[in-house]
């Protein structure tokens, strides 16, 4: 089981309701007039389908891949549970698969929040995958009052960001490409054995080995996290 797996029963999963990173990049694709109806697309790192699903109800066909079968598992139930019937899945890293489909392509590649694409090699067979590109990833910052605490304590910090990504990529190549940076504050609510859980496996994520006891000083009960990120959504 990799750390994805052991990630997925507390992952966030499919609402209905968009929240406020999929209103505003939905409202921004749409104001380029990218429409996702009838079109073939491939979700990457899909993890549950919290955007998978949306997609799914307006696209022809979708992939959803990912490496984590927990994350996938979730996303069939609702699938199951929203009789959508175009998805196909793919339990695989973006490498082993575009290993085996150096030839597919797709009107829409979409990836979000994902850290499936690890090298130019993945960036160049991303750009070169669809028709149009839709990229999500953080901009500058990532705050959470809980977490920050404890990466500090730590000695490191939250490791979503690369020094080089898809814009360093595309920038370094002379692609042209759209970018639009906002901002997103959510609070999250966690009882304490989950928040607990939450946080080591983050610093396992690190390459730190913790114990529930080494966080019991952190963590003395019930936690409402406030989280301040800034995100980038690059379309090419």
């Amino acid at each position: 089981m990799n750390l994805w797996d052991k990630k997925a029963k507390n992952y966030a999963r499919y609402n209905e309701l968009l929240n406020d990173i999929q209103k505003q990049s939905f409202k921004e694709i749409s104001n380029l007039n990218i429409d996702f109806k009838d079109k073939n697309i491939i979700d990457i790192g899909c993890g549950t389908g919290v955007w998978t699903l949306h997609l799914a109800k307006s696209a022809k066909e979708i992939i959803a891949l990912d490496n984590a079968n927990a994350m996938l598992e979730i996303l069939k139930e609702d699938a199951k549970n929203l009789a959508l019937k175009n998805i196909k899945y793919e339990n695989l890293s973006f490498t082993q698969w575009a290993d085996k489909n150096k030839d597919t392509k797709f009107d829409i590649a979409f990836l979000s929040m994902s850290p499936a694409l690890q090298n130019e090699k993945d960036y160049k067979f991303f750009k070169d995958l669809a028709k149009v590109k839709i990229y999500l990833g953080w901009a500058d910052y990532r705050k959470s009052d809980f977490l920050d605490p404890i990466f500090k304590h730590f000695n490191t910090e939250f490791k979503g960001f690369y020094k080089q990504d898809l814009e360093n990529f595309l920038l370094e190549n002379d692609v042209k490409f759209h970018k639009f940076v906002f901002d997103e504050t959510r609070i999250v609510e966690r009882k304490k054995d989950e928040a607990i859980e939450n946080a080591l496996w983050h610093l396992d994520m690190n390459g730190i080995k913790a114990s529930k006891q080494d966080l019991e000083a952190f963590v003395k009960d019930d936690i409402k996290e406030i989280i301040k990120s800034k995100i980038k959504l690059i379309i090419c």
